[in-house]
């Protein structure tokens, strides 16, 4: 058993008590002598590893005896809590120690010693990992002076931070800042509807997290720091503004606002925003900095965000996260503050949000629906057996940690009949905003089939129709039937109730691009397009706006569609709207390049169609309404001759007006907002902007990256066709 002689850090507990510090140095009392007597019922920690406050709010049947006067808390720990597999903080977590140390379980099984007393005498020094917040590759990457410490073989990491790093406040976690907030994702609120509301927080320190609202007041007990709390809100009245406020046993408070939804049948004007697209190395993203100002009725993400294959600064060298930790260190990566910004928390908390995913939200255009086999991944990720992706571990993990970093309701699919839906997570969304719009979220990942392989855009014009003609493969699908009916019936809904914008968001485009990466997107499963656009058109739905990511980019265009391969397009009147993106960059040639839309698509257009000399000519110009232009001919040059209409909204039968910009804008980070007007019902799309930069730039010079604000690069409106 370990003992108190073992666990009491001489050093920590005089750095951690300058009062008993100055009391040693007169003579007065020696440091264990001090615990002993005072310090233990004192509530004082006798070393980093054993958090006295954690320890009684994770047992309160602990915390009562201790009330109770019959012993304190390490003395409890030392006698039973350690054989009982206790934790006693942070530091240190059994059920983590002992999977992932089968020998010491072994040991542990067989009575021979306890976890703790393992890790203190001889795990320290092996450099063992104690617990999901201690992560040594983080802390050698933010440590240096440690890592070349740890290289020299003078000590471990975690040595270096129980003996040296706790007292000196040095970062071993992305969950936790030293000195910072114990609410460092600050609060957010979600699903909101008429009459309902989710309230989310994550704190760092366990123990009652307290929400007020409106008159209302609740309780919630977080027991994991990594995992957030949440707390579902009813019986709320439509279309009001509600401020609520959160504050934790860590002392934080942080403050959130939302509107819950229009009633049906009234007009009140909307205004929202969306965008897609970030990774977490180009945080803290001075691309949305504006969006909290702008007096959002609520923000959609709409996919990919985050990256969660490729390495960034809280997952040093991890190019692929496949564990619900990994998952859940990528999410708070992306709402923690850096460089002394935290835009994301600014937002959200500003207004309500909305969440769909995609694909880098687990890895590279992978298939939910698909075998595990059939399914693009990294690193094998999803393995190779039965079922569907969205039955594997790794799937449902990053689904989990998905799903619990946003202020989300827990829904579900019934029984379907489809194996691939029945029962499954439900990110589908639907909602109406008075007789304003109504809101489509969709879940375009979970229950995809395979993608069409890929085809390079030099390849034969009998390779190319061969690839659209599969496009067509009836019963191929997006979405899953489920989902794609419920779609239906809420799109008639919407225009049977006399609701005049209906916004169907997307994380892929449903505008045509042509071939590249075609299989990934709405033209690669053609026939389910066809289906749901013609759908659309017989049933008299107007004014369906398609609200879009994934590309990188703001690009606008009517919609069109064929009733099969081969034949003519056919207009509707509905539009795409493709957004974003936040933040990224890409990895090729010389190394990682700011990557929206334009830039991409010069260095992946092959030479054979697009020149060295033209890209360097595209290379060389300052002004980025050239650029644009040169990227919109690209565009136009690979889909004018499949048929498709050219890009932007000029000679569609859509009623817009450019008022700024173009149709176009391909160099920015940034979010659009669309705005009805209450009595006009008027839309106005625009498109925020900032340059672009890469993690290089940011990091080299944060403060002129981070203090960029967005502009106007891109504004229209549209005039409804029916009212």
């Amino acid at each position: 058993m370990l003992d108190l002689d073992t666990l009491f850090d001489e050093r920590y507990y005089l750095a951690t008590n300058p009062d008993v510090a100055n009391a040693v140095n007169n003579g007065a009392i020696a440091p264990l002598q001090h615990f002993i007597t005072f310090g233990q019922f004192e509530r004082r920690d006798p070393s980093a590893i054993f958090d006295t406050d954690y320890y009684l709010s994770q047992y309160l049947d602990v915390a009562d005896a201790v009330r109770q006067g019959s012993l304190a808390a390490v003395e409890h720990y030392l006698n039973f809590g350690q054989r009982e597999g206790r934790d006693p903080g942070l530091l240190y977590d059994q059920s983590f120690y002992l999977s992932n140390n089968p020998d010491v379980a072994a040991a542990v099984a067989a009575d021979q010693l306890t976890g703790i007393e393992h890790f203190l005498n001889f795990g320290e020094a092996e450099d063992r990992t104690p617990s999901r917040f201690y992560n040594p590759a983080y802390y050698l990457d933010r440590n240096p002076d440690v890592a070349a410490a740890v290289a020299a073989d003078r000590l471990t990491g975690i040595q270096h931070y129980l003996e040296f790093g706790a007292i000196e406040n040095r970062e071993l976690s992305p969950f936790i800042e030293p000195g910072g907030s114990s609410l460092p994702n600050g609060v957010a609120a979600g699903d909101v509807t008429q009459t309902s509301a989710m309230l989310w927080a994550r704190t760092t320190t366990p123990g009652p997290v307290n929400f007020e609202w409106n008159g209302g007041v609740a309780e919630i007990v977080a027991t994991d720091p990594l995992v957030p709390v949440k707390l579902q809100l009813d019986g709320l009245q439509p279309n009001t503004e509600y401020t609520y406020t959160v504050s934790d046993s860590g002392g934080a408070i942080a403050t959130g606002k939302f509107r819950t939804l229009a009633p049906p049948g009234r007009r009140t004007g909307l205004r929202f925003g969306v965008s897609g697209d970030w990774q977490g190395e180009l945080a803290p993203y001075p691309s949305i900095s504006n969006a909290d100002s702008r007096n959002l009725d609520f923000f959609v993400q709409v996919g990919d965000t985050l990256e969660a294959d490729s390495s960034s600064p809280d997952l040093p060298g991890v190019r692929q996260a496949s564990s619900l930790l990994e998952f859940y260190t990528k999410h708070n990566e992306i709402y923690s503050e850096r460089f002394g910004l935290n835009p994301w928390v600014d937002l959200r908390q500003s207004t309500a949000t909305y969440s769909t995913w995609d694909d880098h939200d687990i890895t590279n255009d992978f298939a939910g629906g698909a075998a595990p086999s059939e399914s693009p991944q990294r690193n094998g990720i999803f393995g190779t057996g039965d079922g569907f992706v969205n039955e594997t571990p790794v799937f449902r993990e990053g689904l989990q940690a998905f799903q619990e970093f946003k202020p989300l309701q827990d829904q579900f699919y019934g029984e379907t009949g489809d194996p691939r839906t029945a029962n499954k997570q439900k990110l589908y969304r639907f909602n109406t905003h008075g007789s304003d719009a109504a809101s489509f979220i969709l879940d375009t990942r979970s229950f995809r089939d395979k993608p069409l392989p890929f085809l390079a855009e030099t390849a034969s014009e009998e390779e190319i129709a061969a690839y659209l003609q599969d496009a067509f493969e009836p019963g191929r699908t997006l979405l899953g039937r489920a989902q794609l009916e419920q779609l239906k019936t809420d799109l008639l809904t919407a225009e049977n109730t006399g609701v005049t914008w209906k916004f169907v968001m997307s994380s892929v485009p449903m505008q045509h691009f042509g071939i590249p990466v075609a299989g990934e997107r709405w033209e690669g499963y053609a026939a389910e397009r066809t289906e749901l656009l013609k759908f659309i058109e017989d049933n008299d739905i107007d004014n369906v706006v398609f609200v879009t990511g994934d590309f990188h980019g703001n690009v606008v265009n009517n919609v069109t569609y064929q009733e099969g391969f081969g034949q003519p397009q056919i207009q509707t009147g509905a539009m795409d709207v493709m957004v974003g993106p936040v933040g990224i960059q890409l990895n090729i040639g010389q190394g990682p390049f700011a990557a929206p839309f334009g830039p991409a698509t010069v260095a992946f257009t092959p030479d054979a169609l697009l020149p060295q000399s033209e890209k360097e000519r595209y290379r060389g110009l300052t002004d980025v309404e050239e650029k644009n232009a040169f990227v919109r001919q690209v565009i136009d040059n690979r889909i004018v001759p499949l048929g498709y209409d050219p890009v932007g909204l000029e000679g569609s039968n859509i009623d817009a007006r450019l008022l700024q910009g173009s149709y176009f804008a391909a160099h920015n980070y940034g979010w659009t907002e669309f705005e009805i007007d209450r009595d006009s019902q008027v839309l106005t799309v625009t498109t925020w902007g900032v340059e672009p930069y890469t993690e290089s730039e940011l990091e080299a010079n944060p403060e002129a990256i981070a203090s960029r604000t967005p502009t106007v690069r891109m504004q229209f409106e549209v005039t409804p066709e029916t009212l």
